[in-house]
Order: C-alpha cells, then sequence, then structure tokens
C-alpha cells in the first residue's frame, strides 16, 4: 500500500519558526518531524511514499531527497495553490489503497494494523480516532424541565477527535475532486452517499503539532523516549 504524507502547510500557529522552516521539518530533539514520520512507515513496510509540498517545498525535497537514505522511495505532489487537506489526492491514480497521514504529528500509531482494520472493516475510508477533552469556557446548565439541577464550572467534554491518519479505497480515493477539497468534506460526501465510513480507535501517543504548546510538549515526551517513537538504527539507515 503506498503511504501519503500531506506537508504543504503554511503552519501559520507555530510562527515566527514557520516563517523560515515548514512545519514538517521542525525538529524533535534534532529529528525533524517528517523524518519520524517516514522511518515510522519504513520499518512496517511502507516504503512507497508520497508527499504533497506546498510551502518552502524546496527545503523538504532538499532534505528528504527520493527517499534512499531511508531505504524509500519518495516522490512529490506539488501544490501551487492550497488544495486543502484532502485535494492534493487527486493527482494520484486510483487503483488502490491508500494510507494518509498528517506530516504535523508524533504518534505511536500501528499503521499496519490500521490498514488491515480498514480492509477488515470493508470501508470506503477509515478515519483513526483518539480521545480527547473539549473545555467549554462557560458555566454549564444542567436541567429538568424548568428545573436547574446543578451547574457545572468550565467543564472538559469528552469527544472522539479525528487524528490525521486516513486509509482511503479506490472508490473514495475516485471521489476527490481535482481542486480544493478537505477531508472533512470528502467523508461527508461519502456518508451522504451511503458509503461505508469507519473509525479506528488509537491508544497510545497522539500530539497534533499544530501550536506552539503542542511543539513544546512533542519535543519533551520525544526526548524523553526516542526509542518508542523511532525504530532501531539496524532497520532505517538515517540521513545524516
Amino acid at each position: 500500500m503506498k503511504a501519503v504524507i500531506m506537508a504543504g502547510g503554511r503552519g501559520q500557529r507555530l510562527r515566527p519558526l514557520t516563517d523560515v522552516i515548514p512545519k514538517p521539518l521542525l525538529p524533535l530533539d534534532g529529528v525533524p518531524m517528517v523524518e519520524i514520520l517516514i522511518r515510522q512507515l519504513k520499518s512496517q513496510g511502507f516504503d512507497d511514499l508520497v508527499l504533497t509540498v506546498g510551502y518552502r517545498a524546496d527545503l523538504l525535497r532538499t532534505y528528504l531527497g527520493g527517499g534512499e537514505a531511508f531505504g524509500a522511495r519518495i516522490t512529490y505532489i506539488e501544490e501551487t495553490e492550497p488544495r486543502g487537506t484532502a485535494g492534493g489526492l487527486s493527482q494520484l491514480p486510483a487503483d488502490q489503497p491508500l494510507l494518509v497521514v498528517n506530516g504535523d504529528i508524533l504518534t505511536t500509531a500501528g499503521f499496519c494494523d490500521i490498514a488491515a482494520k480498514h480492509e477488515e472493516y470493508g470501508a470506503a475510508l477509515t478515519l483513526v480516532s483518539y480521545p480527547s477533552e473539549i473545555p467549554v469556557d462557560f458555566g454549564v446548565l444542567h436541567t429538568q424541565g424548568e428545573r436547574v439541577l446543578r451547574v457545572e464550572e468550565k467543564p472538559r467534554l469528552p469527544a472522539l477527535v479525528s487524528t490525521g491518519i486516513y486509509v482511503l479505497s479506490p472508490d473514495a480515493l475516485a471521489m476527490v475532486p481535482d481542486g480544493r477539497c478537505d477531508m472533512t468534506d470528502l467523508i461527508g460526501r461519502l456518508i451522504a452517499e451511503g458509503r461505508r465510513v469507519c473509525h479506528y480507535p488509537l491508544s497510545g501517543v497522539w500530539i497534533d503539532v499544530g501550536r506552539m504548546e503542542d511543539f513544546r510538549r512533542a519535543q519533551k515526551l520525544f526526548a524523553a523516549d526516542k526509542g518508542r517513537f523511532l525504530p532501531s538504527p539496524s532497520k532505517v539507515k538515517r540521513k545524516e
């Protein structure tokens, strides 16, 4: 199965760091986030990789090259204008299932297991979910009719969130339009047409490195236990 790393965003919330470096190249204890993902994917058997690039694509191409340093094959889809979180996939042939991973996450996800579950589900699209909490900045009323039973001040409500990891069947990939399209738009269209959309609950570590506080948390976690995230050096030759 081919794997796609979405690496074209500007990373506005991580400025000024991303004024110079594209977000996927931001390092965690010296190792760029996109390299961590590539090494994880390679160690799990995904050696045919595609990167969708846009902002500072030149730096990503220069650092990663054709993937030889990682024992993988890397090709690129360059977006001359933003195409959303799924639009770039329209340039790939819809002839096989596709694993799609956002290039700004730190995770211990088992990509092979996710792909296997997608086949087991018989889904058009499988998204990986993760338990989270959504803060509410107000006092939330618990009521019974007109009676107020209690007021819960600024609670954190449990929710399942999308992790930016997906598996698409060829039918789902064929539905990506040639233009701007977000993954949520594609999922909504699949559901509206009665296609099977499933979720795979992820345990372990997942951090969306979108804000400065998330970047610091990912830095700390990765530095404390690199072996949890990276395959052994014997499996993948790291690019110097």
